[in-house]
């Protein structure tokens, strides 16, 4: 039995699409039923969850695009996007943000964002989405009737699983605070004396571009860490 638990579409009508899915964390405990996601788009999965991100930031999610952001693959662990979303709660000047985000995903060699990549999407994607709960099918319990010995397999003992020694290795990574640098114009790894400050260079600050004194310096700070 399948219960569609929500759904909603995009204001343009969805023709052609391709249909993924991921599962929810709308379970029931102690139910033989699962819940997942189902999303037809004209965009791949990946585009589709950028597309929702770029959404949260731009404008006001409902709550079941914001579960369904929540839910997709990667989105949890993605500390840079987090600490955004936090920092787009401040009184920080949107337009700052947006520099400064992208400042940072120019440094990491990831994809810029920007409202305008979001109209793009916006104006481009259709959508149409579900959270569904379906029930689990029975397992067939393994009665432990065999017709002849050789059904069995071998009588030799197998070889005993051992486990190795505990082995003990040190982190080095280090945490980067993203929040900070959004909102103040800092970097602070945790590590003392490693603090880049950005700088706003006079002539500029009418654009509102943010530049640091050496452009060098916050590539060569990832690579030491």
């Amino acid at each position: 039995m399948l219960t569609i638990l929500g759904h909603s579409v995009s204001d343009k009508k969805l023709k052609n699409f391709r249909t993924f899915t991921w599962k929810s964390s709308n379970n029931l405990s102690d139910s033989k039923t699962e819940t997942f996601w189902e999303i037809k788009s004209n965009f791949h999965k990946f585009k589709f969850i950028e597309y929702l991100k770029l959404k949260a930031l731009s404008k006001e999610l409902s709550l079941l695009e914001m579960r369904l952001l929540f839910d997709a693959p990667g989105v949890l662990t993605d500390n840079l996007y987090f600490d955004a979303l936090r920092a787009w709660k401040t009184d920080v000047p949107k337009k700052v943000l947006w520099q400064r985000l992208a400042f940072i995903q120019r440094m990491l060699d990831l994809k810029e964002y920007s409202p305008n990549l979001y109209y793009t999407y916006e104006g481009t994607l259709r959508y149409e989405i579900s959270e569904l709960r379906s029930s689990i099918r029975k397992v067939v319990k393994y009665s432990g009737y065999v017709r002849n010995s050789s059904q069995v397999g071998s009588k030799r003992s197998s070889n005993i699983f051992k486990p190795e020694p505990e082995r003990f290795e040190w982190n080095t990574n280090v945490e980067i605070d993203y929040f900070l640098f959004l909102t103040v114009g800092e970097f602070d790894s945790g590590v003392p004396g490693s603090t880049i400050i950005l700088k706003m260079d006079q002539s500029k600050i009418r654009n509102g571009n943010p530049l640091i004194k050496d452009p060098m310096a916050f590539s060569q700070h990832l690579s030491d860490d």
